[in-house]
């Protein structure tokens, strides 16, 4: 008997748990498109997994993916002043291969990936299309992703909500916080301890499927072509 009962309270905790773990998260409809390229276009190179972000209102939100990113090149965010200042030295000695952009916020890196530090958070340049300029001439449009994911939530207590649920990958940036947008939401913006422009995406989305949130989108520089 006892044996019976441990059982079925063991049961009844795995159902709540999963019954938990499923109240952040509405289900929603996705709608997956793919940023797609030419297979003999040299200045890209393909994804080993494709990855992207959420946009829309739920429950139907489109995946935006990217399966493309720039050829032997990736951006550098120096995320200490010592590499900041390192990054700097060495764009002012061979600008060919760092080149610096935005006044350092950000690096443009054309070596291989062992040039990369614990310092750095790394952003693929994910191939956002092509645009044809009025001279025909096509060029290729990027996307950036910064560290750093915005939100917009119904409550303004949902921010320590996500705060302590995401602890030690998320802190409250320095900027003003808390403004109100259509339909009496609040934004908020999240400094992300990640390394990668992979992990930001894929918690951003994680981010956006939650029931107390409106929307999530990582912080992008993204080329105004990009529909």
């Amino acid at each position: 008997m006892t044996l019976k009962l441990n059982l079925i309270l063991l049961a009844a905790i795995t159902m709540m748990m999963v019954a938990c773990d499923s109240v952040d998260e509405d289900p929603v409809n996705v709608n997956v498109n793919v940023i797609d390229a030419q297979e003999n276009d040299t200045e890209l190179e393909k994804l080993t997994t494709n990855v992207g972000y959420y946009y829309g209102g739920k429950p139907d939100l489109t995946l935006l993916e990217f399966s493309y990113r720039a050829a032997g090149q990736y951006c550098i965010f120096p995320m200490t002043e010592a590499r900041s200042a390192q990054l700097d030295q060495l764009s002012q000695q061979d600008p060919a291969n760092v080149e610096k952009w935005n006044d350092g916020v950000l690096y443009l890196i054309r070596k291989g990936r062992d040039f990369i530090t614990g310092d750095d958070f790394v952003s693929e340049r994910y191939f956002a299309g092509y645009y044809y300029d009025n001279y025909t001439q096509t060029t290729h449009d990027y996307v950036i992703v910064c560290p750093m994911i915005v939100v917009c939530v119904y409550n303004a207590e949902t921010k320590d909500k996500i705060l302590k649920d995401y602890s030690g990958k998320l802190l409250l940036a320095d900027r003003d916080q808390g403004r109100k947008t259509v339909g009496d939401c609040y934004i908020y913006y999240f400094d992300c301890n990640l390394d990668t422009s992979d992990q930001v995406l894929n918690l951003s989305n994680k981010i956006y499927l939650r029931s107390d949130v409106n929307w999530a989108s990582p912080d992008m520089y993204a080329p105004v072509h990009l529909q």
